[in-house]
């Protein structure tokens, strides 16, 4: 029983000395505590968000990059797309909103692809 007792006091006295510097230290250091836990609770959003931002714009430039490429290599084609007015009118019109050579490319590799998958 003692020997419990004995353990009780010990641990509230060392409860009692940690709380103690705590509050000395909260006391000396302040505000300047408390404004350095608030700075890297903004770090910790300010940062996630930067992260997210950076790798969108990245990926944003590449796809304006890879757009002006396909354009360049679909520049033979029109590719324009009529209203509907313009389509009753004119249902031929829809053949020049298709691009060309990229139907073909597609045709060329969807048998490409098939003959492939026949040989496996």
């Amino acid at each position: 029983m003692l020997s419990i007792i004995h353990t009780i006091r010990v641990a509230i006295g060392e409860g009692i000395w940690k709380s103690l510097a705590f509050i000395i230290v909260l006391l000396l250091a302040g505000p300047e505590l408390i404004i350095g836990m608030e700075l890297m609770a903004l770090i910790e959003v300010v940062g996630a968000s930067t992260f997210v931002i950076a790798y969108l714009t990245g990926l944003k430039l590449l796809m304006i990059k890879i757009k002006k490429r396909y354009l360049t290599f679909e520049k033979y084609s029109v590719l324009f797309l009529p209203t509907w007015q313009y389509f009753k009118a004119m249902p031929s019109l829809c053949l020049h909103a298709i691009p060309h050579r990229t139907v073909i490319i597609s045709l060329f590799a969807t048998v490409y692809l098939g003959m492939l998958f026949i040989l496996i």
